[in-house]
């Protein structure tokens, strides 16, 4: 059983919905054309803005999140795949089929997803994909962990997350060489079924994406209007940031 798997049943509890988040969301959302959540996890933000009216796809590539989203999404206008990040705009993709009319008007990648990619260039290659899926004008939301001051301040560890009413325990922490290309992402899930302890662990691989450096990334996938927010409460970037949320524009076509 992967890490995601083994974390799908206590998801919603570690990441809860944030209302600032689908706020700030809904806001760049068109609302006659469908929204795209990318590695949507168990859906939790694709139902939020469903319930706000808006169509929704969500796809991710854990099975066992998929299933969860389903079961939340029931009766409202969203629709939920296992599917690659990488391979949404394939011929075949059913993010790719769904806009294949209209295009969407919000594509988003939220919860330092992004950086489980492997390379600059696939991420690039990934970002170029997503914009084609977009109807001109769409736009784009990326957030990731704001590298630059994590290492800045040489942190090791992210704040711990606690659900006092579940039992849960959720320690993040960072192992990183200076110069090196990706941080080891460390977690310990401890929580209690059945009034039994139960200990998860999971060591994951995550691209260092500095501000910079995706910048550049999703200007190169044609991209256009970048701004650089340090949260989803819409307040600039600083070094004590510890989220980055980018957003961007696809361009429209010359007239």
């Amino acid at each position: 059983m992967g890490f995601y798997d083994a974390i799908s049943p206590y998801y919603d509890q570690i990441f809860p919905v944030d209302p600032g988040t689908v706020e700030f969301l809904a806001e760049r959302a068109v609302p006659a054309r469908p929204c795209l959540d990318v590695a949507c996890g168990t859906g939790g933000h694709a139902v939020a803005l469903a319930r706000k009216g808006h169509r929704v796809t969500g796809v991710d590539l854990d099975a066992s999140m998929i299933e969860r989203a389903r079961e939340k999404g029931r009766g409202l206008p969203v629709r939920f795949e296992v599917m690659d990040m990488t391979a949404l705009a394939g011929a075949q993709g059913i993010a790719h089929a769904a806009a294949s009319e209209e295009g969407y008007g919000l594509v988003y990648c939220i919860g330092n997803s992004l950086v489980h990619l492997d390379s600059d260039e696939i991420i690039r290659q990934a970002l170029s994909g997503w914009r084609t899926l977009l109807a001109p004008g769409g736009r784009l939301v990326v957030q990731i962990i704001h590298y630059d001051g994590v290492l800045a301040r040489g942190e090791v560890g992210l704040p711990t997350i606690r659900d006092e009413r579940h039992g849960l325990e959720f320690v993040r922490s960072y192992e990183y060489s200076p110069g090196g290309a990706t941080v080891q992402f460390r977690t310990v899930l401890s929580v209690q079924e059945g009034g039994v302890p139960r200990r998860i662990e999971g060591s994951i691989p995550l691209r260092i994406l500095k501000a910079a450096d995706l910048e550049a990334i999703v200007r190169a996938a044609g991209f256009v209007d970048l701004e650089l927010f340090g949260g989803f409460g819409g307040g600039p970037l600083t070094p004590e940031s510890l989220p980055l949320v980018l957003t961007a524009r696809r361009p429209a076509p010359p007239t």
